[in-house]
């Protein structure tokens, strides 16, 4: 399975694709964060932390893990290549989660170097009050699960079709949708017991909780879950697709 990982980061960074898709998402972030006069402009603020960071972050994962995914399968099977990885000795289990890891290896290396906002925050703030590294680490754990549902969601778009293209738009709204759509429901029910559930459904409120600093078990539970269901539909997708061949 890690030699399939390995070969995931050979490809994607044999190409520009990688290195564009990481630029791109560094470059936005940096001129949404400090240079452009936004909402999310951390020096309009008037306040030492990174929150505006959190609140931008999904917007631009939208369009950075569809990307990253849009390949994983869809390129295998447009070139032939899904075949001759179903008869190497791996099962269908190590084959997604091999793709899975490489993925959320890519967004790891998207999320680190912003890191370096918390110090340049920690160097202008005024006064002596501590940051709160806490609910930051705990926000970024939160960003990190919605980049790990993003890819689960990616790979799925990527093995219904043969073209990068329409994986990638499968995925962006597939994305959204899970994120921001059950939310916008969520605030047209008028009862509680609807509001509570089509927020628990979508991802935006479990991000939320942890954006805020507060670990339940209901928020894991639901990311773990959402993840597994997702991986689960990709393996029998592949069972499918190797079936037929």
């Amino acid at each position: 399975m890690w030699a399939l990982v390995k070969r995931e980061w050979f490809v994607i960074f044999s190409t520009p694709l990688g290195y564009l898709t990481l630029f791109f998402f560094l470059t936005l972030s940096t001129l949404f964060l400090w240079f452009l006069d936004t909402d999310f402009n951390l020096l309009n603020a008037g306040f030492a932390d990174l929150n505006g960071f959190f609140v931008l972050a999904p917007w631009l994962f939208l369009f950075l893990v569809p990307a990253l995914c849009m390949r994983s399968f869809s390129d295998e099977k447009r070139l032939g290549t899904l075949e001759l990885l179903l008869t190497k000795p791996l099962s269908l289990w190590e084959i997604i989660l091999g793709k899975y890891i490489a993925n959320l290896m890519l967004v790891l290396a998207a999320l680190l170097p912003t890191v370096v906002y918390f110090f340049a925050i920690d160097v202008l703030k005024i006064g002596d009050n501590p940051i709160d590294w806490g609910s930051a680490l705990t926000a970024y754990w939160g960003l990190f699960c919605v980049g790990a549902s993003f890819v689960s969601l990616g790979i799925l778009s990527a093995l219904l079709t043969k073209s990068q293209a329409t994986a990638f738009i499968m995925a962006l709204l597939l994305c959204f949708i899970q994120f921001y759509v059950w939310k916008a429901i969520a605030d047209l029910m008028e009862q509680q017991g609807l509001y509570r559930f089509f927020n628990a459904v979508g991802i935006f409120e479990h991000y939320l909780n942890l954006r805020q600093g507060v670990i339940t078990l209901k928020d894991g539970v639901y990311f773990l879950g959402f993840n597994y269901i997702l991986l689960y539909l990709s393996k029998w997708l592949l069972y499918k697709i190797k079936n037929q061949s």
